[in-house]
């Protein structure tokens, strides 16, 4: 009896053991959006003669680098072990925060950004599953919860925390990864692995494709307005992103193991998700820099306070995704109703936002819809496609959705800063906001296509 309860209390141990090491890379990734969007500013005026495009790719390199490592991550995970790859993620991610804390320039601090991703990649796919494997099924869905929540209270924190530390020194928010990020490489050694399986190793050549390609297409709408139409350099960058596109989907339709399974685009319910999540997400990340811009630039508000103030947008998108993923609504109604809310708050910005400061009529409504409105459409766009795919690619339809969401992510951040330019007038962000309207709209005609099921 008495060995009995020593193992079940063993096993409770490493399985709260396994929750807080996971936790640490939750709350890593979620803060570091957050986090760097508030000091978006601060970075490029300690950089003399950085323009707004050179520092967009602070954001976008970590972006792309994630979506194109997201999924052969996750895979690799399961071909040599999620333990091993969650440590490896935490250390390169706690590596390159530190590159970034040191970076002399702004080319080096893109490039310890792009680790960074790479870092995370590694590092989220395998955390989810290390988590469900310390834990019986009946406990997996308040597991998967727990995790969200986690994400949530960084997304909320982000801001804020970013805000006080950049008062101080800018490079302070990447050190502070390193007390997170340190113990729990120490503390992985405990963990339980997880059982190997006999995948092979995806195409990381395709990986690189697709992460060139990308980047290509984002620093040609990046520096559309400085280049100009006719200009040759416009026109060879954005072909060799179509050519190396064009390439990562021939690769994944002829290499033994593939990058991304594009056997999933045969459902078109998923297809059209995949879709509706690219153009949601570009909207959102316009909104969540855009707004960053606003308050420090048109209003000139000090970080500190525009962190406070920028808080609750994440808050409520993070609060909205756990309470929608427990509710029994259907992907469609989550799913548009999100993209609905997103077009109000477009409009509400474009009807109230004044070059004087009205935060609380201006700004804040439409901020707040913004956050209900991501909260919804992630968690009703997931639901959909998933459901919509047979179990056996559920994996690598979740990985591609995902994968949808950093690439609209990046995109966003391109098109906002060729839009707007400079970015102090509160004129300069009108177009911006009617292309996040359109991008709303255009995710709110795909939901239609998800089937009203309950989830």
């Amino acid at each position: 009896m008495d060995q009995h309860l020593d193992a079940r209390s063993s096993t409770n141990s490493l399985s709260k053991l396994t929750l807080t090491v996971v936790a640490a890379g939750s709350l890593l990734s979620a803060l570091d959006l957050f986090i760097v969007n508030i000091a978006f500013p601060s970075i490029r005026h300690s950089f003399p003669g950085a323009s707004n495009q050179s520092m967009s790719w602070v954001l976008s390199a970590y972006s792309i680098a994630f979506a194109a490592m997201l999924v052969p991550g996750g895979r690799m995970g399961d071909r040599f072990g999620r333990r091993m790859l969650f440590r490896s993620g935490l250390i390169v991610f706690a590596i390159a925060s530190a590159g970034c804390a040191l970076a002399p320039n702004i080319p080096l601090l893109i490039a310890a950004r792009t680790l960074k991703g790479v870092g995370a990649a590694l590092m989220i796919p395998s955390s989810i599953g290390l988590l469900l494997a310390a834990y019986p099924p009946s406990k997996h869905k308040q597991m998967v919860a727990v995790w969200a929540a986690i994400a949530s209270v960084g997304a909320a924190l982000g801001p804020v925390i970013g805000g006080l530390l950049v008062h101080i020194d800018w490079r302070l928010i990447f050190l502070i990864n390193l007390p997170v990020a340190i113990p729990a490489v120490f503390l992985c050694r405990y963990l339980d692995e997880t059982k190997l399986t006999e995948t092979g190793i995806p195409d990381i050549v395709g990986s690189a494709f697709f992460a060139g390609g990308t980047a290509c297409i984002v620093a040609a709408i990046s520096y559309f307005e400085d280049w100009g139409l006719t200009s040759a350099k416009l026109w060879v960058v954005a072909g060799t992103g179509v050519i190396l596109i064009v390439g990562f989907v021939l690769r994944c339709r002829t290499v033994e193991n593939p990058a991304l399974n594009l056997q999933v685009f045969q459902n078109a319910e998923f297809t059209l998700a995949t879709v509706g999540m690219l153009a949601f997400y570009t909207g959102f990340s316009m909104s969540i820099l855009g707004g960053t811009l606003y308050l420090t630039q048109v209003w000139q508000w000090d970080p500190a306070r525009a962190g406070i103030a920028y808080a609750i947008g994440p808050a409520l998108a993070g609060t909205t995704s756990i309470l929608s993923g427990r509710g029994k609504v259907s992907p469609r109604a989550l799913t548009l109703t999100g993209s609905i809310f997103f077009v109000a708050a477009s409009l509400w910005w474009l009807t109230y936002l004044r070059q004087e400061t009205n935060f609380a009529l201006g700004f804040l409504p439409g901020f707040a819809l913004s956050g209900i409105a991501a909260g919804m459409a992630q968690a009703g766009f997931l639901a959909g496609g998933t459901s919509a795919l047979a179990p056996e690619v559920y994996s690598a339809g979740s990985g591609i959705l995902n994968t949808s969401r950093q690439i609209g992510g990046a995109l966003g951040i391109a098109i906002l800063v060729a839009v707007t330019g400079a970015a102090d007038q509160s004129a300069d962000f009108t177009a911006a906001f009617w292309i996040i309207c359109g991008t709303s709209l255009a995710a709110a005609a795909t939901s239609l296509t998800l089937r009203a099921r309950k989830i």
